[in-house]
């Protein structure tokens, strides 16, 4: 079965381990932008406490990456592969196997028409055994709580069977736009680069022009950074 990562944030653009693991892993020539419930709200403190990518519950779509993996999936023991892998990228200190801990969790979405009943089963009694807990919208069996995604253009995405995704604590008091946006303005460490990199590679909340906006008012120094003028344009573009 052909698998894929459903990528809503870093894991697409940071380098380092991240790096290595999308190109041992993933197809990257062959990205597909879809549709999916996404939005910032949880605090990093890997970020200077900044506000990065959660899956919501509200119904309102933004826009993340489908990136096919190089190899399929033929047995329980490929789908661990792939799945330890991509909480490896997520938490570089994680034990062999791992496939979640207390704040996140790698959860699988298997295409409705074509599942493989005995591999969900199988993947649910592993994501009990080596995950600490689940994360919304992840339950109990590892499974990802959202619908398939459909393409930009609203065409079914067919070129997986099986989707995998991580999903990270939300907090619980969500936060507002002018909140995600006052959290990159109120610093000087370069961590507004989570934002503009997601702009740059497609990664899209509904919030976003109301962020740029607040950002954009405020005019914090790092505004003037050269390597951010491209998505500058396209958000001031997009904002009229």
């Amino acid at each position: 079965m052909r698998v894929g990562v459903l990528v809503i944030g870093s894991l697409l653009w940071d380098n380092g381990h991240r790096k290595t693991w999308r190109c041992t892993r993933l197809n990257l020539s062959e990205q597909i932008r879809v549709r999916a419930p996404i939005r910032y709200g949880r605090r990093s403190r890997t970020w200077g406490n900044t506000f990065t990518m959660v899956f919501r519950s509200d119904g309102f779509l933004g826009e993340a990456v489908l990136v096919p993996c190089l190899s399929s999936v033929v047995d329980i023991d490929d789908l661990v592969q792939e799945a330890s892998a991509l909480w490896k990228a997520e938490r570089p200190s994680a034990q062999e196997g791992e496939v979640g801990a207390s704040w996140g969790c790698v959860g699988t979405l298997f295409r409705g028409e074509d599942a493989d009943i005995n591999l969900a089963k199988k993947w649910g009694q592993y994501f009990q055994e080596r995950s600490e807990r689940p994360i919304a919208p992840v339950d109990s069996d590892g499974i990802l709580r959202i619908l398939w995604p459909a393409k930009l253009d609203h065409s079914p995405l067919t070129e997986v069977d099986i989707i995998l995704s991580t999903a990270t604590q939300a907090e619980v008091a969500l936060p507002t736009a002018e909140d995600i946006a006052d959290a990159w303005i109120n610093q000087d460490s370069g961590y507004e680069r989570y934002f503009f990199e997601n702009v740059r590679h497609g990664i899209r909340t509904a919030e976003d022009l109301e962020i740029w906006g607040r950002i954009e008012k405020q005019s914090p120094r790092w505004l003037r950074k050269p390597e951010y003028a491209e998505v500058i344009s396209l958000l001031r573009a997009e904002a009229t």
